[in-house]
């Protein structure tokens, strides 16, 4: 019994994993082009049990986690690997360096669900904070592949590069912070000018952090 129980929880996996092929691609589409569409579906999918949550997509952290090891494969493949001489030893190790990245891009979907929750004057608790910081994770995970790739580009010190890396990462700037104006707008009924001033504090809030965690550990 319990042989037929590995068996099938392997098929289960198999069948995820292969899945991914279609519904990582189709997310990102939607992320990237219906992203408003997207944040509210992650908020109602909430509502269902779990095994019919998020069937036509891959569910938010997973997705976010997902593009973050493809955006980490996709930087080593344009600036070449780390340079042990400046970087930490700690980060040598690819688990740690993805577990890195990985807190650091979290960072954001969490910074602006508490704000959302601030200006709501709720409480901050696990089940308020999940459903905000679950429609951010949809788009932060096009936000955080933009940055891996314009960060890469920059390091290359190359002026073509440089060009290209700041372009990628304003246009993923104004494409984030202009969404992020729309959500809070739409979420607590402000004008256009005060829910510019709530995103864009929340999101150099966002900047602030990953930056002290950066310099704390690259010292």
């Amino acid at each position: 019994m319990d042989f037929m129980n590995i068996l099938k929880s392997f098929e289960n996996f198999i069948f995820e994993v292969v899945g991914w092929l279609y519904f990582y691609p189709r997310t990102m589409w939607l992320a990237l082009f219906r992203p408003g569409e997207m944040m509210a579906y992650a908020d109602d999918e909430l509502d269902d049990l779990p095994a019919a949550q998020y069937e036509s997509t891959i569910s938010p952290p997973l997705f976010l986690l997902i593009t973050i090891v493809l955006a980490t494969w996709a930087s080593d493949s344009i600036s070449g690997p780390d340079d042990p001489a400046t970087t930490p030893a700690l980060l040598l190790n690819w688990k740690n360096s993805l577990l890195l990245t990985a807190s650091v891009y979290s960072v954001y979907p969490l910074v602006l669900a508490i704000a959302l929750l601030r200006q709501q004057k709720r409480e901050i608790d696990r089940r308020a904070l999940r459903p905000p910081f679950y429609s951010q994770c949809f788009v932060a995970a096009p936000f955080a592949l933009a940055n891996a790739l314009a960060i890469s580009m920059l390091v290359l010190e190359n002026r073509n590069a440089t060009i290209g890396g700041a372009t990628v990462f304003f246009a993923a700037l104004i494409w984030y912070f202009v969404l992020q104006t729309r959500w809070f707008s739409g979420q607590l009924g402000v004008s256009t000018l005060r829910a510019c001033w709530i995103a864009g504090a929340a999101i150099g809030a966002g900047f602030i952090i990953t930056g002290a965690i950066l310099v704390a550990i690259f010292n």
